[in-house]
């Protein structure tokens, strides 16, 4: 299982219905074997959205130059939202997470990325168009109807 680590206070959802959802949802995106090794730290921020005009942020943290694949990750917050709003984000951000630790997405210089092999650039493909936010976008959904599933149980 993949180490999460939360600081901040959430307003409309409990701190172990997060940690525990972020754990399900990685559970469900990573292998057994990546997730063993994956540390996500999940902050949560006062007014986020509206100093940066994002839902959620996914940076990795570690700078292993020799690889691109990472296994440090930080996910960035608000901490207004709601709850099914908040679950959905860090679902969606979590993907990026597994992106990222497979070596799906890369980042390179400026604007750029690459995505399974092919060069994009942020500046050229809007964000609903871009591989790596379809497939979170899509994904986001699939894992939050899962975890309601497992919640009813």
């Amino acid at each position: 299982m993949a180490k999460i680590v939360l600081y901040g206070y959430p307003k409309k959802i409990t701190r172990q219905e997060l940690i525990q959802s972020a754990a399900f949802f990685c559970d469900h995106l990573l292998t057994k074997r990546l997730s063993k090794n994956v540390k996500v730290v999940i902050r949560l921020k006062n007014n986020l959205y509206k100093t940066t005009k994002c839902f959620g942020l996914c940076t990795y943290t570690d700078d292993d130059v020799r690889s691109d694949r990472h296994r440090e990750f930080e996910i960035e917050m608000d901490s207004d939202f709601g709850r099914v709003f908040m679950l959905r984000t860090l679902a969606h951000e979590l993907v990026h997470v597994k992106q990222y630790a497979r070596g799906q997405l890369i980042e390179m210089n400026g604007p750029y990325q690459r995505w399974n092999g092919v060069m994009f650039s942020e500046n050229k493909v809007s964000y609903k168009e871009l591989p790596w936010e379809k497939e979170a976008l899509r994904l986001e959904k699939e894992l939050y109807e899962l975890w309601k599933q497992h919640r009813d149980r």
